[in-house]
């Protein structure tokens, strides 16, 4: 974002009406760009950007009309603000001309100098607003880029351990001599295979801005899809005790189920990493007309390094309810969102750790 003052460009064919011009607006914060003519005035307007263009109707050659007419018709000068000033009577014809030639305003002078500097502000903040909006768009752009680079390189770190450990279950289905030792491969094998397509699916997600997060919601049971990815996700806790899924009211609501299959999926994930084996407890609550809601809790509390990673709160803010920032639960914090609804969590000591999402019934999202 360039840091030089916005640029007014005064176009008049009486010399001593630019002196005039230049001196009123030299305290403004601007820089005042003179023309003589309509033929100056298009130079000028090929190499700089201005906030402004203040054109005397009145000119010998092409007069303001005629300029602001060539200005309207090519890109780079459509969009520039045009006010109009003239030392002729007032005409209503005249105003309805400036106006239907592209004109924001028309001025008959002599004119109040506090009336013009005003004009001119407001017209100035817009184009520094505007400097500032373009300034932070190239930094977000920039940034996209660095999280993109970042994506490339997560995937590869954990594709290659990822790899390496199915190899290695490989190995040991095919030698497996003691009793369980192909089965352990097998469920190390399959969780390596779970884990590899639960990173595409959050590498996928995550180079996707919010607001390209666009559920299909169709009619579709919560508490189905539960069970569904309770079943699909039994091998992240094999020496776990059975996860227990309480149901109470109507549990049918519109949603992406492949978006939604995805959050369950990280909730899960995270209790099955942080929870130490304990059972996983689900309730849905379908009491409710307007939204469902999901609570999931394991009876540990996260340690600390964990509880910050995941929750945000850390130890020095125990029990406050925050939304997820872990990857995972990022990814899954923004599906409900895109939904219109929220996750949030908390972990804390006698209570263990929840989670819980709402997911409002119908299509009403945003």
């Amino acid at each position: 974002m360039t840091s030089a003052a916005p640029a007014i460009l005064v176009v008049d064919d009486v010399p001593q009406n630019l002196l005039a011009m230049r001196a009123l607006l030299a305290d403004e914060g601007v820089e005042v760009l003179t023309a003589g003519s309509g033929t100056e005035a298009l130079e000028w307007l090929l190499k700089r950007e201005v906030a402004l263009a203040l054109l005397d109707v009145q000119m010998a050659g092409m007069d303001g009309y005629e300029l602001a007419e060539l200005m309207r018709g090519t890109e780079r000068t459509r969009h520039v603000p045009i006010v109009f000033l003239t030392a002729g009577s007032r005409d209503e014809q005249r105003s309805f001309r400036g106006y239907e030639a592209g004109a924001v305003d028309f001025l008959y002078k002599p004119v109040d100098p506090r009336v013009l500097r005003a004009k001119v502000q407001v017209f100035v903040d817009l184009e520094r607003q505007r400097r500032e909006l373009s300034g932070r768009m190239a930094e977000l752009e920039r940034l996209s880029r660095v999280n993109a680079l970042m994506l490339a390189a997560l995937s590869h770190d954990i594709r290659t351990p990822l790899a390496a450990l199915a190899l290695n279950a490989e190995l040991v289905i095919r030698r497996a001599e003691l009793p369980g030792l192909r089965q352990a491969g097998e469920r190390i094998k399959a969780t390596t295979s779970m884990i590899g397509r639960q990173v595409d699916h959050l590498l996928s997600l995550a180079s996707l801005p919010c607001t390209e997060l666009r559920p299909t919601l169709a009619p579709g049971d919560l508490a189905a899809l539960v069970r569904e990815r309770l079943e699909a996700s039994a091998e992240l806790r094999p020496q776990s005790e059975p996860a227990e899924l309480a149901v109470d009211g109507d549990t049918r609501a519109e949603f992406d189920a492949a978006l939604l299959s995805e959050a369950l999926d990280q909730l899960l994930l995270a209790a099955a990493v942080h929870g130490e084996g304990a059972a996983v407890r689900l309730a849905i609550d379908g009491s409710s007309l307007r939204a469902l809601v999901l609570r999931l809790g394991v009876d540990t509390v996260l340690p600390g390094p964990a509880r910050l990673h995941l929750l945000g709160d850390g130890e020095s803010a125990p029990g406050v309810r925050a939304p997820p920032v872990g990857p995972g639960l990022d990814a899954a914090e923004r599906i409900a969102r895109a939904h219109g609804g929220s996750l949030v969590g908390r972990s804390r000591e006698r209570e263990g750790t929840s989670f819980e999402l709402i997911l409002p019934r119908s299509d009403r999202v945003g």
